[in-house]
């Protein structure tokens, strides 16, 4: 009875601002609560589709206006080679950000030494990428700088077969140690 219904309302949204009862299904007529008809054409209105579109925009052109305004503190601009950025944090003994990638690996985007509004965009530069961790998304880092590491986890996102957590030195960018912590122990990268 509620796919009757929800076939009734998506009619009533394709046809108009009426709902004529059609053979085959329940009309919308037929449902009476005391002293109400439930109509879902009040539902399916011009009047309400025109007015949820006006109050999305509101929103949008909030968002479109805050972006393009000019920020208070300096912001650093940067090209990334992925599409897609995990995590990232501030290393402040290196003047550096890290940042995990979805594709899994590390990088660094330095900050030059002088800071100047009329700075081309930084460059994001891949330190870390590793083929017996290929498949595998680098989803989040922590600093150690007491240790002068960082430590990264590793996830098969997709298939959720893997899961582990390497270190690296912050200087060499050598492994310290990888952790699996899930998974089969022969399988350290996503095979379809």
């Amino acid at each position: 009875m509620g796919c009757v219904v929800l076939q009734n309302v998506l009619l009533c949204c394709a046809v108009g601002s009426y709902l004529k009862p059609i053979p085959n299904f329940i009309s919308v007529n037929q449902f009476h609560t005391p002293n109400k008809t439930l109509s879902f054409s009040v539902m399916c209105s011009p009047k309400l589709l025109i007015f949820l579109v006006l109050f999305s925009a509101i929103p949008i052109g909030i968002i479109v206006t805050l972006e393009r305004a000019q920020p208070a503190t300096h912001v650093y601009h940067y090209h990334s080679s992925g599409w897609f950025r995990e995590c990232a944090k501030w290393d402040s003994h290196n003047r550096r950000f890290l940042v995990s990638l979805f594709e899994g690996g590390l990088a660094q985007v330095k900050l030059p030494e002088k800071d100047s509004d009329s700075s081309p965009p930084l460059e994001e530069v891949t330190v870390v990428k590793e083929a017996s961790l290929a498949g595998n998304a680098s989803l989040g880092i922590v600093i150690d700088p007491s240790r002068n590491r960082v430590l990264v986890v590793n996830a098969d996102v997709i298939g959720n077969r893997y899961g582990a957590l390497a270190a690296y030195d912050l200087t060499t960018w050598n492994r310290l140690f990888l952790t699996q912590l899930s998974g089969p122990s022969k399988l350290l990268s996503l095979h379809f």
